[in-house]
């Protein structure tokens, strides 16, 4: 073979020779570039869920503070009640209105004790509980009381 064939030879196999991957990276690359999708995917939902994980738990934490807020608070009321009865007690006189103030000293003493003992929980109970048992009577109430909110703030 003459040297002229040759060089046609190689020329014809180098012609031949090209490679059929049109890819930049190959194969391997794009299978790289699938992994750290799936890895940065997976890292965000890791990172949201952890992010709604730590939200939840600190509106639990207000929640259960604003609770013992309203328990403390609803105590305090109770106590002044109580106070207030022994208040009424004391400076009745001794007419009829007496017996009219006992009665209501009365009242005020267990209401004063009922707000001291009970939970949140259990007032909501006891309150659903009588809004039941007198729709009509609550509903009457809940208009006094929006109206008498709504002249203390016209003022």
């Amino acid at each position: 073979m003459t040297q002229q064939q040759r060089d046609m030879s190689i020329g014809s196999m180098s012609n031949t020779a090209k490679p059929t991957d049109t890819t930049p990276l190959g194969s391997q690359g794009t299978e790289d570039i699938r992994d750290k999708a799936q890895q940065v995917a997976g890292d965000v939902q890791e990172k949201a869920q952890q992010v709604a994980g730590d939200v939840q738990e600190k509106a639990a934490q207000l929640g259960s503070q604003a609770t013992e807020q309203i328990n403390s608070a609803m105590s305090t009321a109770g106590q002044q009640l109580t106070n207030l009865a022994q208040t009424v007690r004391e400076k009745a006189p001794d007419t009829q209105i007496r017996d009219l103030a006992a009665n209501t000293a009365g009242a005020l003493e267990r209401s004063g004790s009922y707000l001291q003992n009970a939970d949140l929980d259990a007032v909501r109970g006891d309150l659903e509980s009588v809004i039941r048992r007198h729709p009509v009577e609550a509903v009457v109430v809940g208009l006094g009381v929006g109206f008498l909110l709504a002249r203390s703030m016209r003022r």
